[in-house]
């Protein structure tokens, strides 16, 4: 299945690399420096852009469409 080209913003790139490394939503708001909230609407941004039902769909698609490493 290939997966079409979407574009994520910086920063969208850099959660979605943090959820695939395990980190859960307060660990990545102390890392980033950055609310909860602001966190969980970079995770949902992303999300929608790549049509993915969950947060481990995103993942697999973003490592499937080479967004992560």
């Amino acid at each position: 299945m290939k997966v079409p080209a979407i574009y994520l913003t910086p920063r969208e790139k850099e959660v979605v690399k943090w959820v695939a490394d395990g980190k859960t939503g307060p660990e990545m708001a102390t890392i980033l420096d950055l609310s909860e909230h602001t966190i969980r609407s970079h995770i949902e941004s992303a999300k929608r852009k790549f049509d993915a039902m969950n947060t481990p769909h995103l993942v697999a698609l973003a490592f499937r469409g080479k967004i992560i490493e």
